[in-house]
């Protein structure tokens, strides 16, 4: 209250940074993850980021990124989603960022894309992947001291908090999903296996918000095949979903837009989550 108070005796420019800084600073962490197989049993730190808003509301979003896209430029940078972060703080949760292993700073070996598309070598990602979610969720419900949390991811992330969400519905209050899919190159080779995941989950975990952009190449002819969303719209609204088609507002590819230019979802979806909250 002291610190409040002498900020209110400022000048209106510099109260105006200052609250910024309270209400989106960033915060470095880390995640313990150990495993037999994927670390040999010993413990290696996943990076991590932590946003925490002025007023909180109580609530965690826990944000998963997606692929590489198999760029191998692409796997040292590190996401901290910046934008959806703001988004997130201004409607008063908390968000916390991680990086699975051998991505951005994280320790360990980076192994989840095999570039195959065998069931069998997809679901050895997605099992990885998981492991690394499931201790990362455990770590944050204890460092805020909640029971539930609210996952949220793009593409790979998306497809990630979604099928997690109908295995371990007990600690997730809702999932926001945007342009999810685990491998869409590989969707018309392995007979459908996203599909069957996304559908399983949709009929087993209702509380979901589904983001999908034009122009997306990630879901093109040649890849998830459904460039107009006609699967994912119906089997969202068979299971009583919210599913939403989105502009890609002039990005090149829109598979990156919910990241770069996440207002739009952003403000169809929090007010949904908002009244998920209330009610619990």
């Amino acid at each position: 209250m002291k610190i409040y108070k002498q900020i209110l005796k400022l000048p209106a420019v510099l109260t105006s940074t200052l609250f910024a800084s309270l209400v989106f600073g960033q915060t470095a962490t880390s995640f313990n993850f150990i495993d037999d197989d994927l670390t040999a049993g010993k413990v290696i730190h996943l990076e991590g980021f932590q946003y925490r808003p002025f007023n909180w509301n109580g609530r965690v979003i826990l944000m998963s990124h997606g692929s590489t896209g198999g760029r191998a430029d692409a796997i040292k940078p590190s996401a901290k989603f910046l934008n959806i972060s703001k988004e997130a703080l201004a409607n008063g949760y908390a968000f916390v960022v991680y990086m699975r292993k051998g991505r951005g700073n994280s320790e360990g070996t980076f192994t989840e894309e095999s570039g195959k598309c065998d069931k069998s070598s997809l679901r050895m990602e997605q099992k990885e992947a998981e492991l690394q979610l499931e201790q990362v969720i455990e770590q944050v419900k204890k460092s805020f001291s909640v029971n539930k949390i609210i996952l949220m991811g793009h593409s790979r992330g998306g497809y990630l908090s979604a099928t997690y969400a109908a295995k371990k519905p007990e600690s997730v209050l809702a999932v926001v999903n945007l342009a999810g899919a685990w491998s869409a190159v590989c969707e018309t080779k392995n007979g459908g296996l996203g599909r069957t995941d996304l559908e399983d989950s949709a009929k087993k975990f209702k509380p979901q918000f589904w983001a999908y952009y034009d122009s997306d190449s990630y879901f093109a002819t040649n890849r998830f095949n459904d460039q107009d969303y006609i699967w994912f719209s119906s089997i969202a609204e068979t299971n009583g979903l919210t599913f939403k088609r989105f502009s890609n507002e002039g990005m090149p590819d829109g598979h990156a837009t919910p990241t770069y230019k996440p207002s739009a979802w952003a403000s169809l979806f929090f007010p949904k989550l908002n009244e998920i909250v209330t009610r619990q």
